[in-house]
């Protein structure tokens, strides 16, 4: 009984993702799980680049797919009222998504900046979800200027 409550009940708060600094960055994706040492590399090399506390930073992995895949998270907490902390976590999420888009890094759900840098890199995507789009929205009416076009 103690566990499905656990289960069932929500993060205490402040949620955990913010407790460290207060305001957290999260960049994720998909890879396999053989190449994650790989991704780990690129993210602390342009953490430390930026000079961002890497040691402070969450790393998730969770096998997906019967362990065929791989989803990565890095999350980088930060003081929303320190401009020097945010500029370094911008900078780090910037350098570091585009040498991980570079090594092979599957952004499936981009949003933001990295959007725009995933869908310009991936043509095929791009296109199956206009056309998704224009089934469901033909009359482009739903969330005008969102995904991709």
């Amino acid at each position: 009984a103690r566990v499905a409550e656990v289960l069932a009940g929500p993060s205490a708060e402040p949620y955990w993702k913010l407790r460290l600094r207060g305001a957290c960055e999260e960049l994720f994706f998909l890879t396999t799980l053989d190449r994650t040492p790989e991704m780990v590399r690129i993210f602390r090399e342009h953490a430390a680049r930026e000079r961002y506390p890497e040691a402070e930073a969450g790393v998730y992995l969770q096998p997906t797919v019967q362990g065929t895949s791989c989803h990565c998270a890095f999350d980088l907490p930060y003081r929303r009222g320190d401009a020097a902390q945010v500029t370094s976590v911008q900078r780090v999420l910037t350098a570091t998504s585009e040498a991980l888009m570079d090594a092979g890094a599957f952004f499936s759900r981009p949003y933001g900046a990295l959007a725009d840098a995933a869908y310009r890199r991936d043509a095929v995507t791009t296109e199956v979800l206009k056309k998704v789009k224009g089934v469901f929205d033909p009359h482009r009416i739903l969330n005008p200027g969102k995904l991709c076009f």
